[in-house]
């Protein structure tokens, strides 16, 4: 290997990860441009309100990995049109609850457990509000980690901008409370 190759052996990596918790408005200035650009570029949300719903979020989890940002994710607040159309299609009323997502993971990060690790202390922050993720049906990764947090796909829809079929995933102890 080159001197300077960024490839660090994976014992070290995971030694030197950091996990961080903070409200969009306490984030250390530019992280958010940062988290924007890693969520964009994992390619599997729009980007057109990325900004927006980060800016108004409730809670931003990231990673760092010696001061780099290497993975994000998110408990924000849905737009009522999107809490809507779920309505509408799938029959489930999201107007009181927090939407996890957002998640992204370097690609030389990926398989380590920090989307996971991400997700369960997003969730742990979550108090008393109700929590639900939207999950690709092609997501299959995303998928595995909503099960390895106990998280249930409860409704499928089908997103009137892209035409794709997206998953409601609900904590299976959210479920259980409600039941």
């Amino acid at each position: 290997m080159a001197k300077g190759d960024k490839a660090v052996n994976r014992e070290t990596r995971e030694d030197s990860l950091q996990y961080f918790f903070a409200s969009p408005d306490q984030l250390p200035t530019g992280h958010l441009d940062i988290i924007v650009d890693l969520v964009e570029a994992g390619g599997s949300v729009s980007p057109e309100f990325v900004r927006y719903n980060l800016e108004r979020a409730f809670l931003i989890g990231y990673v760092t990995d010696k001061n780099e940002i290497v993975g994000c994710s998110s408990l924000k607040h849905p737009r009522p049109e999107f809490i809507e159309a779920v309505r509408q299609q799938a029959g489930i009323d999201l107007a009181n609850y927090l939407e996890r997502g957002y998640t992204s993971v370097k690609p030389e990060y990926r398989g380590m457990g920090i989307g996971s690790r991400l997700l369960a202390g997003l969730t742990t922050r979550v108090g008393d509000r109700k929590l639900y993720s939207v999950i690709g049906e092609e997501n299959i990764g995303g998928q595995k980690i909503a099960m390895n947090n106990n998280t249930k796909k409860m409704a499928v829809y089908e997103s009137a901008k892209t035409g794709k079929k997206l998953g409601i995933w609900i904590p299976e102890a959210l479920i259980r409370a409600e039941g």
